[in-house]
C-alpha cells in the first residue's frame, strides 16, 4: 500500500493570523450558494453564501504549486459539485467542493489562461485557451484532450473565446479572437474526428489587439462585446462590423465585461470598479435603428457605477466576474476578489426608463454609485469568532501578552515534542500533545505547568529547523539544527538547551536544511546540507564542526537538491532550469547542464539506489574517473556484476508483495503557510492504523512472556522461516515480537517501580497484567510535573478520540466519556481536514460552521428526531446497550461486552429526567450553543467522505481500546472521586457508584478494579455503537452526510484488522439503514461495473492476459479517498474501469452475501428466463429481482475468478481484492452455491490455508497487521468455517470425493512419477481436520448423516502409522463422540455405521478405501467392538435388531474381500422415535465381558444380549 491509502485524519490549528489569500481568479456556482477563489500562491478557497447574502469561508484547498490562472465548473449535475482549476505551470485539478477532495489531477504541457465549462450534447466539456495557438476541448473528469480547434489563417494565441448554441440549429459555435485581432468561428457538429485538428469555418481581421474578454449576447445572439484594455466595442455577430465603442477612464484600464440585457452591458476596470452602460439604439438589435450606417455610431451611456470607495492600494489588480443568475434565481451579481483576500458582491439594480432619463442629464462624475451587497475577508472572519483560532503554542511562551509569529516548525515524534522557531530568533520546544490539548480541549491546567524550553541565539527570525535523527538514526538524538535570517546555522543540544556550534559560511538567510541519503560516504554521512538565499549550498559536518564543502557559483536561486551517492555527486537545480553537478568528496564542480539533459539528470537521481548499470553514468569511463578523481566509480564498477545478479534474482521471484510497512507515527505535525510572509499554521495528522498498532504494541509490551504465549505470540525457529516474498515482512513481525518478549518482564518491573514511587500502587490481589496497566494508564495523562512518565500513545489517543467523538448527542454517554473514559470536550469548533489524491489536501477554515449554526439557531426549538418504536427524544444509553443491532454487525467482537445489569438498574429506580432542551438553552451562552450545534450537527454535514473517515477512525480506535486492559484516559483522582460512595446512580445500566460502607479490603478492591475494568470496556463498546449504528437517527437523517459505501467497500479487507472490522460493520449498518429500496439503488448503480458487463479490453476477467495495469493498484494502492467518487463516464480509461470493477465485485458481493436471502426464491424460476437474460445486454438488467438471478451468477463468477486466477505480476497472490473475494465467498456461500464449482472453491481455499499453522497459529488473537500471505490465510480459514457450517453436506461430500479421487490417483502406477505429495489435500490436512472438528462440535446431526464420508476424510488426514500406535481416540477424539464409530482396542481398526444401513470398515492401510457391508435396513445408530476385538455389535432402530459380527479376517492373510461377517442377529424391543428425537443419543452399546453386550436406551432402560 502507498502511504496515501492509510486512514489519516488532519486537524488544523490556524493561529491568530488569517492566511494571505491574494485572489487571482474567481467563480460562482450556478446555484449561487458557493464562491470559489484561486490565489497567486496556489491555494483555492471555497466560500459559502447564505440566502441572506452572508459569506462564510468554508475550506482552503492545497495542491497546486503555482498561481491559479483560471477556474471552471466540472459538471452540470447538481449531485456532482465539481470544479476544475488550472495553474500557471500547467497543473489541472478536479475538486469536489463539498469537502475539497481532489478527484483527478494532471500536469499538461499547455498553460491555460481561460477555461469555460459548456454543456455539449451529452457531456460537459471545458473550452480552454491560453499560451498556445489553438482552443482545446477537454473532458473535465479525466483531463483527456478530446480535440483541438486550430487556425489555418493567421494562427496565433487565442486571447478570448465564447461558446453558444444558435437557436434552431444543431451545432455548437465557438467564436474566438486572437492576440493579433483575428476573429475566428468554428462550428462543431459533435462528429469531429478526434485524431485530426478542427479548422475554423470563418476568419476576419478586426482592429482589436489583445482582447481581455469576448462575450456574445445570450439574449438574442446577434451582438458581441469585446473588451480590450484601452476600449470596449460592440460588434454585429453576423459580419463583425463595429456598432459602438467606449474608451477607458483616466487612470484605469478595462479588464472585462458582459451583457446584462439586450441593451445594457457591465464593464469593469483594473481598479475594481464596475460600470453599467446603456447601448445606443444602433447597437440594440430590437431597435429599428440597429446597424444603420447613416450616422456615426453614437457612444454608449453610463448610468451606474459599482464601487467600494476604499483608499487601500492593491498589490495587484482585483479579479472580477459577472454572474448571470439562473431562471429559478435571476439575481445578477458582480463579484470581486482582491489581493487582501477580500470578497465583495454587488447585486445589479433594475433601472427604469424614467430613472435612466434623469441620469442622462447628470455628468459622468455624478453617476449614482451602488454600494456592495456583501463583503468579507478571512481576517474579518477570524476577528468575528468568540475565541480567536489558536496556534500550537499560544499562551505557553508569549511575549508581552501576545503570541509571536512562528516562522518554522518541526515535530520530533520519538520524543513527542514540537519545536517552533519564532520571529524574534527564539526556538520553543514543547510537548506536542499537551500543547494541542490546552488549545483545543476543555482541560483546566496552568500553562506554566507544561514543560517548555526556549533556545535563544539567532538574531532575527528562525527560517528553518532540522532534527536529523528523524531521518536517520546515525545522528545524535539530542541534536537540533536551526537556520536563521542572520545567515547562520546553529547546532543545539535539545536536552540541555545548549548551543553547541554556530556555522557562519553563507551570505544570505538560510532557506533549507537537508539530510543526505544513507548511501553516501562516511564523511558526508555525519553532515547536513544547508541552502541559503545567496544561492549557496554547503555540507556542514556535525562531527568535525566545520563546513566540508561550499558550492557557491549558482547564478539563480536554488530550487531542489538531489543526490547520486554512487557517483559521489550532489545535483543542484536552480530556478532558471540549470542543473549543477558537484562532487561531494572534493568540492569540484563536475558540470553545468541545461534543457532536457538537465531534466533527465534530475529524474535519474535515485538516492537509495543500489549500484547497477543504469545508475552509473555510462559515459563515465575509467579514464574520466581517474581524471576526475572519482574513486566511487571504481568501487561501483567492481560491484556492478554482483548487483546485477541480485536484481535478476529479485525480478525472477515475480510478484511484488504488500509487505507490512515500516511503522509510521500515530501523530505528525507539519507547519503550513500560504505565503512566505505568513506565520506557520499547523496541521496535526492522525494516522489511525499507526495509532492502533502502537496501542496494541504498548499493550503487549506490558505482558509477561506467559501471557504473550497465551495470546498466540509464538516465535518461529530458523527452520520455520518463511520462504519467498513474505520473508522480509514475516521477519519484521518476528523481530518485533522477539523484542517485546525480551523486554516484557523488565518493562513490567520498571513500570511497577515507577507506580510504587508515585504512590499509586495497584491492588495486591490484581492480576500481574493489571498492575502495570494501572500504573501506565491510571496516571494523569497531562503531565503536570514534567516527568517523562506519561504514555505518549495514550495521550495521542485521548486527543484523537476527544476531537472525533460526537459530543452533544447523548448527554449520558458524554458524562460517561468524561468521567470513566477520560475524554475531554472540545473548547471550540475544530477545523478538520481531508487528504486526497497525490497528497492534495483540503483544510476547513475557522467559522465554516457559522452557516449551519445560524440556520439551526433560526429555528425556535432545536429539531428532535423521533425514532420509530422508541418514543420521543434521543436514544438513551440503556437502549444502546440493549440494542442488538450493533452486536449483530460485530458478531465476533462485541458479543461479550454488551451486557447490562438490569437488576441493579431496577434496584436504583428509574433515571431522573433531563430538563428539556429549551430550558437548558436559556442558561447556555451563545458560544456553548454554537459549540453544541457544531459537534452534533455541523461537522456531520461536511461530506460523506469526511463522515466515513471520522466514523471509521472512531469505531476502530474504540474497539482497540476496548480490547485492552484498563484503557481509560481518566486520571486516578477522577476515578477515586466517583468510586468513593458519591451517590451517582446508574448510567443506563452502568454502575458507577459504590456503597458507602465499603472499607476497601483487598477482596473489595479487587472486585472494584474488575468492575471498573468492565465499565470501561462497556463504555468503549457503547461509544462504538453510537457511531456505528445510532448516529444517523440521533443527528437526524437530514443533518448528516451518510458514510460513503464505496469507501467502505474499498476497506472491506483493510490491512489493519480493527479498521477492516469497523468498515465492515459500518457498511452493513448503512446497507441495513437504507432498506430494500436503497439497496436496490446500490445494486443498480454498481451492477454495470461487474467484469461480465464491461468491455473485454478493460475487464478484470480478461483471460488473454492483456490487462495493462496491476489490479491490486486498482483496489488498494490508490488512495481510498480518491476512489470514493462516482465518475460519470464508466470506461473513460481502462484504469478507472478496473478500479470500479474491483469495487463493484465487493459491493455486490456484500449485498448478495448479506441480503441475498431476499432473492432466494428465484432460484426455482425457469431456466429459459435466465438463458435469455444472459444473452441480453447489461443495459436493461434489473439487478437482484425475483425474475432474474443473473447478478448472483455473475458476481459469483467474478469472486471465483479472483480466488482461482494463478498469481501473476498484474494480480499477485495475496492482494486485498483477493482477500475480499475469499471473505465474500464464505459469507454468501448459500447465495452463490448454485453457480459455483464447490470443489474448486474448497480446493482454492485449502490451498491458501495449506501453511496456516506457520503463518497464523490457531491461538493467535492479536490485532496487529499481518503479512499479506498470513492475512489471506486467516480469511480463507474463516471462509472455510463459514462454508462448512452453512452447508455441511456440500462440504463433507465434496471433500470426500476429492479424497477418493486423490486415493485413486495415489494407487495408480503412473502417479509414482507425479508430484502427488504437493497435492492440496496433503498440504492442508490440519486445516481439514480443524473444520471437521468444528462441524462435529456445531452440527453433529449433519456429520452423523454423512459419517462414512467424514471418516474417509479423517482417515486421509491422519497418519496411518500413528493411528496404529496411538489409536483414533488419541489422535482425533472429536469423532469418537458418535455412537456409530467404534475402534478396536487391539488392532486400532475402525468401524463406522452408516445412515443407509451399511457398515464401513477401515483397516488402516495407506490410500485404501473403506469396505462397506450391508448391515441393517435403516440407519445404524450404534456400534461397539468387544474388548479383545473379536466381535462387533451393531444396532438400528428401524429394523429393531442387534447384530453381532466376527471381526477376524475370513481369508488367508486378510486377502479376501469380506473381512467382517454377521454371526448372530437378535431382535430388540422397539424404541419410540419422534421427529424431535436426537438419534445420536438414542442408544449406546457397552460390552461388559468378552461375549455380553448391554444396550442402554435414551429412556433409561437396559437390555442384555450375549453371543
Amino acid at each position: 500500500m502507498t502511504g496515501g491509502s492509510n486512514l489519516v485524519v488532519p486537524i488544523v490549528l490556524w493561529g491568530r493570523n488569517a492566511p494571505t489569500h491574494c485572489i487571482s481568479t474567481l467563480l460562482m456556482t450556478p446555484d449561487q450558494r458557493n464562491i470559489i477563489t484561486g490565489c497567486n500562491d496556489g491555494q483555492i478557497a471555497i466560500w459559502d453564501v447564505t440566502k441572506t447574502w452572508e459569506i462564510y469561508p468554508r475550506s482552503m484547498l492545497f495542491g497546486h504549486t503555482s498561481a491559479i490562472s483560471c477556474l471552471a465548473l466540472g459538471s452540470s449535475r447538481p449531485n456532482l459539485p465539481y470544479i476544475v482549476s488550472a495553474s500557471e505551470n500547467g497543473e489541472m485539478c478536479l475538486w469536489d467542493i463539498t469537502d475539497g477532495r481532489c478527484i483527478e489531477c494532471t500536469k499538461m504541457s499547455f498553460i491555460h489562461s481561460n477555461m469555460q465549462a459548456y454543456q455539449f450534447r451529452k457531456d460537459v466539456r471545458l473550452v480552454c485557451n491560453g499560451y498556445y495557438p489553438e482552443i482545446l476541448i477537454i473532458d473535465p473528469l479525466t483531463f483527456e484532450k478530446i480535440y483541438s480547434l486550430s487556425s489555418k489563417v493567421a494562427p496565433d494565441w487565442i486571447s478570448a473565446c465564447c461558446v453558444l448554441r444558435p437557436v434552431k440549429r444543431q451545432d455548437d459555435v465557438i467564436v474566438a479572437i486572437s492576440n493579433s485581432g483575428a476573429v475566428k468561428v468554428w462550428s462543431l457538429m459533435g462528429t469531429e474526428n478526434r485524431a485530426q485538428p478542427v479548422y475554423e469555418d470563418e476568419s476576419k481581421q478586426i482592429k482589436c489587439l489583445n482582447a481581455q474578454t469576448l462575450a456574445c449576447c445570450p439574449f438574442n445572439q446577434r451582438t458581441v462585446l469585446i473588451v480590450c484594455s484601452k476600449y470596449w466595442q460592440i460588434y454585429d455577430a453576423g459580419d463583425f462590423t463595429n456598432l459602438c465603442s467606449e474608451s477607458n477612464r483616466c487612470g484605469e484600464r478595462w479588464s472585462g465585461g458582459d451583457f446584462v440585457s439586450v441593451d445594457k452591458v457591465i464593464v469593469w476596470s483594473n481598479e475594481g470598479k464596475g460600470y453599467l452602460y446603456k447601448l445606443p439604439t444602433n447597437a440594440t438589435p430590437d431597435s429599428p435603428d440597429y446597424h444603420r450606417q447613416s450616422h456615426q455610431p453614437s457612444s454608449p451611456h453610463a448610468y451606474y457605477i459599482l464601487d467600494m470607495y476604499s483608499e487601500l492600494s492593491m498589490a495587484c489588480s482585483p479579479a472580477m466576474t459577472f454572474h448571470q443568475g439562473q431562471e429559478e434565481n435571476p439575481t445578477q451579481l458582480l463579484i470581486r476578489g482582491d489581493s487582501e483576500g477580500q470578497l465583495v458582491a454587488w447585486t445589479l439594480p433594475t433601472v427604469t426608463e424614467r430613472q435612466m432619463t434623469l441620469v442622462r442629464q447628470e455628468s459622468f462624475d455624478r453617476l449614482p454609485a451602488l454600494p456592495p451587497r456583501c463583503s468579507t475577508t478571512l481576517q474579518e472572519v477570524w476577528d468575528s469568532l468568540y475565541q480567536p483560532p489558536s496556534g500550537i503554542i499560544d499562551g505557553l511562551c508569549d511575549e508581552e501578552g501576545r503570541p509571536l509569529h512562528i516562522t518554522s516548525t518541526i515535530y520530533i515524534p520519538s520524543q513527542g515534542k514540537v519545536a517552533c522557531g519564532r520571529e524574534d530568533g527564539s526556538i520553543v520546544i514543547a510537548p506536542a500533545t499537551q500543547s494541542i490539548i490546552t488549545q483545543l480541549l476543555d482541560f483546566k491546567i496552568d500553562k506554566d505547568d507544561i514543560p517548555t524550553r526556549i533556545l535563544r541565539g539567532h538574531d532575527g527570525r528562525v527560517t528553518c529547523l532540522l532534527y536529523p535523527f528523524n531521518d536517520s538514526s546515525r545522528y545524535e538524538p539530542s541534536h537540533l539544527l536551526s537556520g536563521g535570517a542572520d545567515f547562520s546555522v546553529m547546532l543545539w543540544d535539545m536536552y540541555n538547551g545548549l548551543k553547541l556550534h554556530t556555522f557562519t559560511v553563507h551570505g544570505g538567510e538560510i532557506t533549507q536544511l537537508i539530510v543526505p541519503p544513507c548511501s553516501c560516504n562516511t564523511r558526508i554521512l555525519s553532515s547536513v546540507c544547508s541552502v541559503a538565499s545567496d544561492h549557496s549550498v554547503t555540507l556542514l559536518s556535525l562531527k568535525e564542526r566545520k563546513c566540508i564543502m561550499l558550492a557557491g557559483r549558482h547564478l539563480f536561486p536554488v530550487q531542489t537538491i538531489k543526490w547520486r551517492p554512487l557517483d559521489d555527486f550532489m545535483v543542484v537545480s536552480c530556478s532558471d532550469g540549470t542543473v549543477y553537478v558537484w562532487q561531494m568528496e572534493t568540492g569540484h564542480l563536475d558540470r553545468v547542464v541545461h534543457g532536457i539533459t538537465a531534466e533527465e539528470i534530475l529524474n535519474n537521481c535515485d538516492e537509495n539506489a543500489a549500484p547497477t548499470d543504469q545508475l552509473i553514468n555510462p559515459n563515465l569511463t575509467l579514464a574520466q574517473a581517474i581524471k576526475r578523481r572519482n574513486l566511487l566509480t571504481f568501487k561501483n564498477l567492481a560491484q556492478q556484476k554482483l548487483q546485477q545478479q541480485m536484481v535478476q534474482q529479485q525480478q525472477a521471484q515475480g510478484a511484488r508483495c504488500d509487505l507490512v510497512k515500516p511503522q509510521s507515527y500515530p501523530m505528525y505535525i507539519q507547519g503550513v503557510r500560504t505565503n512566505t510572509r505568513n506565520p506557520d499554521a499547523h496541521i496535526i495528522f492522525f494516522d489511525t492504523e499507526s495509532l492502533i498498532v502502537q496501542l496494541l504494541t504498548d499493550e503487549y509490551a506490558l505482558m509477561s512472556p506467559g501471557e504473550l504465549e497465551a495470546k498466540g505470540f509464538f516465535l518461529p525457529g530458523p527452520t520455520d522461516a518463511p520462504s519467498g516474498d513474505i520473508n522480509e515482512a514475516q521477519a519484521k513481525i518476528a523481530g518485533m515480537m522477539a523484542k517485546i518478549k525480551e523486554k516484557a518482564d523488565s518493562v513490567g518491573q520498571k513500570i511497577q517501580a515507577r507506580v510504587d514511587s508515585s504512590g499509586m500502587s495497584a491492588s495486591p490481589s490484581g492480576s500481574a497484567r493489571e498492575s502495570p496497566s494501572l500504573g501506565r494508564r491510571g496516571s494523569p495523562k497531562i503531565n503536570i510535573s514534567g516527568q517523562a512518565d506519561t504514555n505518549l500513545t495514550m495521550e495521542i489517543a485521548q486527543l484523537f478520540m476527544s476531537c472525533l467523538h460526537a459530543w452533544g448527542l447523548d448527554p449520558d454517554l458524554d458524562k460517561l466519556c468524561v468521567n470513566k473514559l477520560g475524554l475531554l470536550k472540545p473548547r471550540c469548533p475544530i477545523s478538520f481536514g481531508l487528504i486526497s489524491r497525490s497528497g492534495h489536501m483540503s483544510l476547513m477554515l475557522p467559522g465554516w460552521h457559522k452557516k449551519v449554526c445560524h440556520e439551526e439557531m433560526g429555528v425556535p426549538e432545536p429539531q428532535k428526531s423521533v425514532m420509530p418504536g422508541r418514543g420521543r427524544g434521543k436514544v438513551t444509553l440503556k437502549q444502546q446497550a440493549r440494542s442488538a443491532t450493533y452486536s449483530e454487525i460485530e458478531r465476533n467482537r462485541l458479543s461479550g461486552d454488551y451486557t447490562t445489569d438490569s437488576d441493579i438498574e431496577n434496584e436504583h429506580g428509574p433515571l431522573t429526567k433531563r430538563p428539556s432542551d429549551g430550558a437548558v438553552l436559556g442558561k447556555e451562552s451563545f458560544q456553548q450553543q454554537e459549540m453544541k450545534i457544531f459537534s452534533s450537527k455541523a461537522r456531520w454535514q461536511i461530506s460523506s467522505g469526511v463522515t466515513t473517515q471520522h466514523l471509521l477512525s472512531v469505531i476502530s480506535t474504540a474497539n482497540t481500546l476496548m480490547s485492552m486492559s484498563h484503557a481509560t484516559f481518566a486520571t486516578k483522582r477522577i476515578i477515586k472521586k466517583h468510586l468513593k460512595g458519591t451517590k451517582i446512580g446508574v448510567h443506563k445500566g452502568l454502575l458507577v457508584a459504590e456503597d458507602n460502607s465499603s472499607e476497601g479490603g483487598s477482596e473489595d478492591e479487587s472486585d472494584m478494579a474488575m468492575m471498573q475494568q468492565s465499565q470501561i470496556k462497556q463504555g468503549w463498546s457503547l461509544l462504538a455503537a453510537l457511531h456505528c449504528v445510532l448516529l444517523p437517527e440521533m443527528v437526524g437523517s437530514s443533518s448528516i452526510q451518510p458514510p460513503q459505501l464505496e469507501m467502505l467497500a474499498r476497506r472491506w479487507q483493510d490491512r489493519c484488522l480493527e479498521i477492516r472490522e469497523a468498515a465492515q460493520a459500518l457498511l452493513l449498518a448503512e446497507l441495513r439503514r437504507i432498506g430494500p429500496e436503497g439497496r436496490k439503488e446500490v445494486v443498480d448503480i454498481w451492477s454495470p461495473y461487474l467484469p461480465t458487463y464491461v468491455d473485454q479490453n478493460v475487464s478484470l476477467m480478461a483471460s488473454d492476459g492483456s490487462r495493462a495495469e496491476d489490479e491490486d493498484e486498482d483496489y488498494d494502492d490508490e488512495d481510498p479517498m480518491v476512489t470514493g467518487d462516482y465518475p460519470v463516464n464508466k470506461t473513460s480509461t481502462s484504469f478507472e474501469s478496473r478500479r470500479k470493477q474491483a469495487t463493484a465485485i465487493v459491493m455486490l458481493g456484500v449485498v448478495g452475501a448479506e441480503f441475498g436471502h431476499e432473492m432466494e426464491p428465484s432460484r426455482r424460476k425457469n431456466e429459459d428466463i435466465k438463458k435469455s437474460r444472459k444473452v441480453s445486454s447489461a443495459i436493461n438488467q434489473d439487478g437482484f429481482t425475483l425474475t432474474n438471478y443473473s447478478l448472483s451468477r455473475h458476481t459469483s463468477k467474478a469472486l471465483m475468478y479472483l480466488l482461482q486466477q494463478p498469481p501473476s505480476r498484474r494480480l499477485p497472490a495475496h492482494t486485498p481484492i483477493r482477500r475480499a473475494s475469499v471473505d465474500l465467498l464464505g459469507r454468501g456461500f448459500t447465495v452463490w452455491e448454485p453457480y459455483l464449482d464447490v470443489s474448486a472453491v474448497l480446493m482454492g481455499l485449502l490451498e491458501l490455508c495449506s501453511d496456516a499453522e506457520r503463518l497464523v497459529p490457531h491461538s493467535m488473537t492479536y490485532g496487529l497487521p499481518l503479512t499479506p500471505a498470513a492475512d489471506a490465510c486467516r480469511s480463507a480459514r474463516h471462509a472455510l468455517s463459514l462454508i462448512a457450517t452453512a452447508r455441511p453436506p456440500a462440504f463433507i461430500i465434496t471433500i470426500a470425493k476429492e479424497v477418493a479421487r486423490y486415493n485413486a490417483l495415489a494407487q495408480t502406477a503412473q502417479s509414482q512419477h507425479s508430484n502427488i505429495h504437493n497435492n492440496v489435500l496433503v498440504k492442508s490436512k490440519q486445516e481439514i481436520l480443524r473444520v471437521v472438528e468444528l462441524l462435529v462440535e456445531k452440527m453433529p446431526n449433519d456429520v452423523a448423516d454423512h459419517l462414512v464420508e467424514v471418516m474417509d476424510v479423517t482417515m486421509h488426514c491422519l497418519d496411518p502409522s500413528q493411528l496404529k500406535s496411538k489409536g483414533l481416540m488419541d489422535l482425533f477424539p472429536a469423532i469418537c463422540r458418535f455412537s456409530m464409530v467404534t475402534v478396536c482396542p487391539v488392532t486400532k481398526r475402525i468401524w463406522v455405521g452408516a445412515k443407509n444401513g451399511g457398515l464401513a470398515f477401515y483397516d488402516l492401510k495407506q490410500h485404501s478405501k473403506c469396505q462397506m457391508t450391508t448391515a441393517h435396513s435403516g440407519p445404524v445408530v450404534a456400534t461397539c467392538v468387544s474388548p479383545e476385538g473379536k466381535y462387533l455389535a451393531t444396532y438400528s432402530h428401524i429394523d429393531n435388531r442387534l447384530k453381532f459380527w466376527q471381526t477376524a479376517s475370513s481369508s488367508l492373510f486378510g486377502i479376501g474381500s469380506q473381512q467382517t461377517k454377521c454371526v448372530k442377529s437378535a431382535p430388540t424391543p422397539p424404541c419410540p422415535v419422534t421427529n424431535l428425537t436426537n438419534l445420536l443419543k438414542l442408544v449406546r452399546l457397552v460390552w461388559v465381558d468378552a461375549r455380553t453386550v448391554i444396550m442402554l436406551t435414551v429412556d433409561g432402560s437396559e437390555q442384555r444380549y450375549s453371543i
